[in-house]
């Protein structure tokens, strides 16, 4: 039997705007770089206010998102869920930091490369165990190949058990 997530759109809505949220806190860093600026006194608020207010961005971004989908795995079994959180969560530091890392550190865009492969199978692994823990096709967890858009598709999906499992504890 398959439930559809109450409030649907508001799960969408709060999604989206966390990881919006979390982009502009992340570009507001890269613009705190401090090579962009001549080090005068004026160029260095610049740079704090970039730092605090990316800071700020990405942590309320992430809780934005983390609000809004954490009901979407209440009927996972435990084993899924965790593999998912763990995968996701993983592949999510480790993209964000192959894109930032060689931009604001002597990290090579080759080891950022790697980050950013990493991520992306480590996300993949997190989308599959999400989707067997709904009740699908692990391979539809392949979506974790596009990122973040991905996933909000796995999120979004219904799931195919309706009632939680008796021994999960939920």
């Amino acid at each position: 039997m398959t439930s559809t997530p109450k409030n649907h759109w508001r799960v969408v809505a709060f999604a989206l705007v966390g990881l919006a949220l979390v982009a502009i806190g992340l570009l507001l860093a890269v613009f705190s770089n401090s090579n962009l600026y001549s080090m005068s006194v004026a160029d260095d608020r610049y740079i704090q206010l970039f730092v605090i207010s990316g800071f700020a961005c990405t942590l309320v971004g992430i809780f934005l998102f983390l609000y809004a989908v954490r009901d979407t795995t209440k009927f996972m079994p435990a084993q899924s869920k965790t593999n998912a959180n763990n995968g996701v969560g993983l592949g999510f530091v480790l993209q964000l930091a192959g894109f930032f890392l060689p931009e604001i550190s002597p990290i090579s865009i080759e080891i950022g490369s790697a980050l950013i492969l990493g991520g992306r199978i480590a996300f993949v692994w997190g989308g599959m165990h999400h989707a067997q823990g709904k009740g699908y096709s692990r391979s539809l967890g392949l979506l974790g190949i596009v990122g973040m858009f991905g996933f909000i598709v796995l999120i979004l999906l219904p799931h195919r058990q309706s009632e939680p499992m008796a021994h999960e504890g939920i």
